[in-house]
């Protein structure tokens, strides 16, 4: 569910989360790159899936291609989740 109270720090923190589960990986850094993990087009389906489930916006898989350290991938899923917030907070007035 969208929130106007996500945090980068709390995007990134599911971020890593999601990633390390998805890899059964204890952790992940902040400045590992997704695709050297061994991310591949499968997991990154799952990852993305994952945050479309908890944020409720749409994520596009090239954006984890495009940017695939984990700080810059969580950098752009929190802009979108932000500006999800934008519309829907333009929309409800």
């Amino acid at each position: 569910m969208p929130t106007d109270t996500a945090t980068l720090t709390e995007v990134e923190t599911a971020v890593h989360d999601i990633t390390a589960g998805a890899l059964g990986l204890s952790a992940v850094g902040r400045h590992d790159n997704l695709l050297e993990l061994g991310v591949d087009s499968l997991v990154a389906t799952r990852i993305v899936a994952a945050l479309r489930t908890r944020y409720g916006v749409e994520i596009p898989l090239i954006l984890l291609f495009e940017h695939p350290e984990i700080a810059e991938f969580a950098e752009s899923v929190h802009d979108l989740v932000l500006e999800l917030d934008l519309v829907q907070s333009g929309t409800e007035d």
